[in-house]
């Protein structure tokens, strides 16, 4: 009864403020500056927002909302006292606290009832529509589309006052009422909800909206098939592995210091500064550094996003999920852009271009998850960068590109045997040597490849795509959540994006900067076997020193090599661990083309087919030192 009596007082505090706030005015003065009544006919926000290279495009109009805005915000933050209460250094006016009154009023009587967003296509939404997408959403092959930042932050509002799309089921909306597995709550009241509240307070602190103005673009743009593998292997005979632009960050991976290794480039400091494991993260490829223009590179599925639909409300899953709540716009996009029955999520490969980190707390360990609020220092404005589309000149935010694809699944994680294995690098399956099938090396060169290179996408957007992505960051793409082997990963990244990096420009135009982790957020401590036996098991030992908290970390029961389940960490791996480790691969491969590494890693896996008792790299020196060694016996005489 008391807890009753409490919600109740709460909720009406919070209406009376509500209503004293959006009636009586009492707002605050800098406030006033930025809201505008509306009038009694709704005009036409300056410049026209969504743009397409669909086939077809198909416009709906929203039902009427189910409840309002205040509700919508009760929701996520049932006490008020819990909300953000953010202060933006880039907000419009440079100073004050945005308090939740402020994002309600702002939400409701600037957004929702001022210009319209969508005025040029008479208030309905425009979106593209293509039937032909194999993934269930809006999206072929090779195409993309845009909409405005004012465009976004009024889909995500209407979508949390109930309204819908008349005869376009879209997943967001879906996604923010749908209960979770257990039942007990719904994305809009969960951490995804204050995400999505968290965008919408950037929205009333942006410079670039007021007045009604859309504000600069983000655009989705979805991948065209992928060119085939033997076609990737020929043209990567005659290209040097150092167009890939290979650079490592040792991110708290037992190192003392975070070294680098011998002969192995470095990323920037700027793009990479270890954390300290117990108060706050660093630098690296999922949080924002000082430069604009890193593209996280999304270890997503079949779709983006991770696996939440109907299954959790906020940060409890792997790589993909966690960035999809500290994007929001990434989210709204993803989940908007398909009408798909069973997960509506937009497919992949995908870039998402202009979409920011708008929180802290986040980076590839996952360890602080808890500080999840509002970073004061998220670009608003100065990252914006002005790039053409085509003949329409646009700006855009450069400093968190998303480039999503996945890699193959090697291990069914109800075998609890099959997936201990695979976290020591040690299951058949990672190392299929066959040229058929969805698991080989070669196909997974093939998804990198098709991810990373810009003439997978149209044509354009090329401009613009040079203008924001200035390199991919990456951690163990293909041996997180994938329990594929490490070793080979990495190699299939290297020699993809080193074919890759031709559409770019060629050597040194899109480096690839590789995150290497004790504790990844996915399969922590697999990433330990690329270093060599000694440090390997320096990174195995960090990761059990400051064993990753529980919530910190998403995996299968099948994974825990513990026998409590608690520990997430691979231990006992100490026999798995390399003889050789990366520098001694890029000593010896470095300087060479790809496709001799790339004939190389399947001359072995195919050698050695079904036999996991050594390393891949191991593997690889033991071919190198066997070929060096034919090159020295004496010719044979008569």
């Amino acid at each position: 009864m008391a807890a009753a009596m409490s919600r109740n007082t709460m909720a009406l505090a919070l209406a009376t403020a509500g209503i004293a706030l959006l009636l009586l005015g009492l707002i605050s003065c800098r406030y006033a500056q930025q809201v505008e009544p509306p009038g009694t006919a709704r005009r036409l926000s300056s410049k026209s927002g969504f743009l397409s290279n669909a086939n077809e495009i198909r416009t709906f109009t929203w039902t009427k909302p189910t409840r309002t805005v205040l509700e919508a915000f009760q929701a996520a933050f049932p006490q008020a006292n819990t909300f953000f209460a953010a202060t933006f250094e880039e907000g419009y006016d440079g100073t004050g606290t945005y308090s939740w009154s402020h994002v309600v009023s702002w939400v409701d009587v600037e957004l929702l009832k001022g210009l319209d967003p969508f005025d040029e296509y008479d208030g309905k939404v425009p979106i593209p529509w293509d039937a032909t997408s194999e993934e269930g959403d809006q999206l072929a092959p090779g195409q993309y589309v845009g909409y405005s930042r004012r465009q976004v932050c009024y889909i995500v509002a209407k979508s949390l006052v109930g309204a819908s799309l008349d005869g376009y089921d879209h997943g967001l909306k879906r996604f923010m009422f749908k209960k979770n597995r257990f039942g007990n709550c719904e994305a809009q009241s969960g951490e995804f909800g204050k995400s999505w509240w968290g965008l919408l307070t950037a929205c009333a602190a942006d410079s670039s909206l007021m007045g009604g103005s859309q504000g600069p673009m983000l655009i989705v743009a979805k991948g065209k098939a992928g060119v085939d593998p033997q076609t990737l292997l020929e043209m990567s005979e005659s290209l040097p592995l150092a167009d890939a632009g290979f650079q490592l960050c040792r991110y708290g991976d037992g190192g003392e210091g975070g070294g680098a290794l011998p002969g192995v480039p470095e990323v920037p400091k700027t793009r990479c500064q270890p954390p300290d494991v117990w108060t706050h993260p660093g630098t690296d490829f999922m949080s924002v550094g000082e430069e604009n223009g890193q593209a996280a590179q999304d270890m997503s599925g079949d779709q983006l996003g991770g696996n939440p639909y109907g299954t959790t409300c906020g940060i409890d899953g792997g790589q993909d999920q966690r960035l999809a709540v500290y994007m929001p716009e990434v989210s709204a996009l993803t989940f908007f852009l398909s009408s798909n029955e069973n997960k509506p999520q937009l497919g992949q490969p995908s870039w998402i271009l202009g979409a920011r980190m708008l929180f802290k707390g986040l980076d590839g360990t996952g360890r602080f998850s808890a500080q999840f609020q509002l970073d004061s220092k998220a670009r608003l404005t100065s990252d914006l960068v002005e790039v053409s589309i085509g003949k329409r000149q646009v700006q855009i935010s450069s400093s968190k590109p998303l480039a999503a694809f996945k890699s193959a699944t090697f291990a069914d994680t109800a075998e609890e045997g099959a997936v201990q294995a695979a976290r020591k690098n040690r299951l058949p399956q990672q190392r299929n040597g066959g040229k058929l099938g969805k698991s080989t090396f070669r196909e997974l060169v093939a998804h990198w490849h098709r991810g990373a290179a810009l003439d997978s996408y149209a044509e354009d957007l090329h401009p613009l795509m040079k203008a924001v992505a200035k390199s991919i960051g990456a951690g163990p793409w293909s041996a997180g959540l994938s329990y594929g082997d490490s070793q080979l990963g990495m190699l299939a990244m290297w020699i993809g994006h080193a074919v890759a990096a031709q559409s770019w420009g060629g050597s040194g135009s899109i480096p690839l900067d590789y995150y290497l982790y004790s504790s990844y957020v996915e399969n922590q401590g697999n990433q330990c076997f690329l270093h060599s036996s000694a440090s390997c098991i320096l990174c195995m030992s960090a990761c059990q020193h400051h064993k990753p908290a529980a919530g910190t970390f998403w995996a299968p029961s099948t994974a825990s090599m513990s026998w409590d389940k608690s520990n997430p960490c691979v231990f006992g791996g100490d026999e798995a661990c390399s003889e050789n480790g990366l520098e001694t691969i890029m000593w010896t491969f470095g300087l060479k083309h790809a496709g001799p590494l790339w004939q190389a890693v399947e001359d072995v896996l195919e050698r050695h087919y079904g036999s996991v008792s050594k390393s891949v790299f191991d593997l690889l020196m033991e071919r190198e030192l066997d070929m060096r060694m034919q090159g020295l016996k004496p010719p044979v005489t008569g």
